[in-house]
């Protein structure tokens, strides 16, 4: 049997044992634990942040070699861009690639030359009537000349007099090197 003595003693002995737990759980555990707790959320987003960007590795890849291959294509601007004096000669190779396609050309008009802040264009309206491979054919020409010539607009429809012949309207916009640097758009032809 305990006496009261021992009771008291082992109060004495347990109270402070008992306060230096909770003091220890307050102080200690607690706060370590939250610290933990926190790191956790930390490494969580961290995880996130990782999966996230190893996901953009590829689009970053693909970014770099569009800039790269524009920065060649800035840097071959001069070896492609006609001059003025070439234009002559590119319209009449547009033409005669209607021609080899096996279309025949009903309009041909190149309107005014519009120069801007660096570049001047050409736009040009043609109309070319033939089977519709042919007119593919031709278009695939155009696409693979090394001058920038860009489709502004293309309407494709059947005609009237062969049912197996389509017209075809394009309207095309060829770019040059603007000799005048001029800063806002302007007709050359004074038009």
């Amino acid at each position: 049997m305990k006496t009261a003595t021992s009771r008291r003693n082992s109060l004495v002995v347990t109270i402070p044992v008992l306060l230096a737990s909770v003091a220890w759980v307050f102080l200690v555990f607690m706060p370590v634990q939250e610290t933990i707790d926190r790191l956790d959320d930390e490494a969580s987003e961290m995880r996130q942040y990782c999966d996230r960007a190893g996901a953009l590795l590829p689009v970053l890849q693909r970014t770099s070699r569009e800039v790269a291959e524009i920065h060649d294509r800035i840097a071959n601007w001069s070896e492609t861009v006609p001059s003025r004096r070439d234009l002559t000669s590119l319209l009449g190779t547009i033409t005669a690639s209607a021609r080899s396609a096996g279309l025949r050309t009903t309009r041909f008009n190149p309107e005014p030359i519009m120069t801007h802040e660096r570049i001047a264009k050409v736009p040009l309206s043609m109309v070319v009537t033939g089977p519709f491979p042919n007119v593919f054919e031709f278009l695939g020409k155009l696409e693979s000349m090394t001058e920038c010539i860009w489709i502004d607009s293309l309407e494709i429809e059947k005609t009237e007099v062969d049912r197996q012949d389509v017209s075809c309207e394009i309207v095309l916009a060829i770019f040059m090197d603007n000799p005048k640097d001029s800063d806002q758009t302007n007709y050359v032809d004074g038009r």
